[in-house]
């Protein structure tokens, strides 16, 4: 896997560039990886006209290399023979992971956003 390439736009935006290359490494939809992505780090994001995925929000690499990392743990890498020759197919509702060298199967959390800390004062006492 190449690392990451991440570059800031203006101040207020982050442009992943080989977001594409990434996603056709893994044999993953990029809407899936994206869905991943933005869940993760709790902020919204789109694909530009030169398929790179633009984020709302200032992230270094780092972050994006974490997640990633993750990413692949969990929907790429099989738990059986940990080979990254995997399809990842939808039936009932349920994400589920093939492996293409052992042939074992094991379905696969959905995407749901993650835990969203509340921001603000807290009453005194409490």
């Amino acid at each position: 896997m190449r690392p990451p390439q991440v570059l800031r736009e203006g101040t207020k935006k982050t442009v992943f560039v080989n977001f594409m290359d990434l996603c056709k490494t893994m044999h993953r939809q990029p809407e899936h990886v994206m869905m991943f992505l933005l869940a993760e780090m709790g902020t919204s994001g789109s694909l530009d006209g030169q398929q790179r995925l633009v984020i709302k929000g200032r992230f270094a690499p780092k972050n994006f290399e974490a997640i990633l990392r993750r990413y692949i743990n969990e929907y790429v890498i099989c738990n059986g023979c940990k080979s990254p020759d995997t399809i990842l197919s939808k039936e009932n509702r349920l994400f589920f992971l093939r492996c293409e060298q052992c042939g074992s199967s094991r379905s696969v959390a959905p995407i749901k956003a993650g835990f969203v800390a509340q921001v603000g004062r807290r009453k005194a006492g409490s």
